[in-house]
């Protein structure tokens, strides 16, 4: 039995999301309209990406999915990953609802002559990333940079409303 980090065994998480599945199927919230689907589906989403991160990287064949450094400071929420030999013009970064989405391809080839033999290699690797924001954020604000290899995304935190007591007269 496989553990992810010290929590829940992938095949138990895949039970529980094949029953909440089933729930909604059997309760028809498909259909319904409810003022609950919303809910419900954005946590059959969540439970759709914690599959995903217990699952790993190589969950799709041929897509590599980096590891990320998400922290928060008083103003913004911070992303760091490594992108090694992609080009900044092969990056994709999207913030849709609730999760920021980052996509890239690195493609390179290489050529060897020895002697009477001729090689040519040529690789091409796609990468994505999804990480659920835990707050909103102000996208026409977002701003990312790649440094050697290394791309950081800045996304500023919508302000936070400050409480004022009212007097009564």
């Amino acid at each position: 039995m496989r553990m992810t980090a010290g929590l829940i065994p992938a095949e138990e998480l895949r039970k529980l999301q094949f029953r909440m599945n089933k729930l909604m199927d059997e309760l028809g919230l498909d259909a319904l309209g409810s003022k609950y689907i919303d809910e419900l589906g954005r946590m059959q989403k969540r439970m759709g990406d914690l599959m995903e991160e217990v699952e790993g990287p190589n969950l799709k064949k041929g897509v590599i999915r980096p590891l990320a450094d998400v922290h928060e400071t008083e103003e913004a929420l911070v992303v760091t990953m490594d992108m090694p030999g992609v080009e900044k013009q092969d990056i994709n970064i999207s913030v849709v609802e609730d999760e920021l989405q980052i996509s890239a391809q690195r493609k390179s080839e290489t050529e060897a002559n020895e002697q009477d033999y001729h090689r040519r290699e040529r690789t091409f690797t796609r990468f994505e990333r999804r990480v659920l924001l835990p707050e909103s954020i102000k996208t026409e604000e977002a701003r990312a940079t790649l440094t050697n290899g290394v791309l950081q995304i800045t996304l500023p935190k919508v302000s936070v409303l400050t409480r004022k007591r009212i007097a009564i007269d």
